[in-house]
């Protein structure tokens, strides 16, 4: 029988929100979702059972990413269980060359080898395909990017051309680190940058 998976997102913060008066807990107010909008991009997470791909949802979610649809696609194995995002149901289906038929974003987070396979089928359907393994990262051409840090590396890559493409980022410490320094070499031109782990 397929597991029944509920995703709740919950704001970001070490600690509750208080009034500094009575020091109890502000209600939130009540949030319209504008995610699922009939004019967003089709989207598609691969992986999506796996810690990464539940953050990608909950990320999507968080900043209210439209979107028209969404794919939930993973292994064989999670195939046909239920999950609810944003109080709608989705079945997960199994990935295959023919899921990203239609698909404008393709978020991958299955393993470098899912995504040597079927990155480059989804690209060549039209896909924009966001892959967060290090499959791609130090292949010649395709782009490797922190938003943040150098959005110009995705010039020419728009959303609505039928035209796919692969984007990489680089992992996790990386980003952050670089996220912190990049502001500094903008401001004093570092010349040299020592990361340790």
């Amino acid at each position: 029988m397929a597991a029944l998976t509920r995703i709740t997102h919950k704001a970001h913060l070490p600690f509750p929100a208080t009034t500094a008066a009575t020091g109890r807990s502000k209600p939130r107010a009540a949030r319209i979702r504008m995610s699922l909008q009939e004019n967003g991009p089709s989207l598609a997470v691969v992986g999506v059972t796996g810690a990464v791909g539940q953050e990608f949802l909950s990320v999507l979610s968080d900043r209210d990413f439209p979107y028209r649809s969404i794919k939930m696609l993973a292994s064989k194995r999670s195939a046909g269980k239920r999950m609810t995002f944003e109080d709608r149901e989705y079945v997960v289906e199994e990935l295959k060359a023919d899921s990203f038929e239609g698909v404008d974003i393709a978020l991958f987070s299955a393993g470098g080898s899912i995504s040597k396979e079927f990155g480059p089928i989804a690209a060549e359907k039209g896909t924009i395909v966001v892959d967060n393994s290090s499959a791609f990262r130090m292949v010649e051409g395709v782009p490797l990017v922190i938003p943040e840090v150098n959005p110009e590396a995705m010039e020419g890559i728009r959303l609505g051309t039928g035209k796919g493409a692969l984007l990489a980022n680089p992992n996790c410490s990386t980003i952050i680190c670089l996220m912190a320094a990049t502001p500094l070499h903008r401001r004093a031109k570092a010349r040299h940058l020592l990361h340790c782990f």
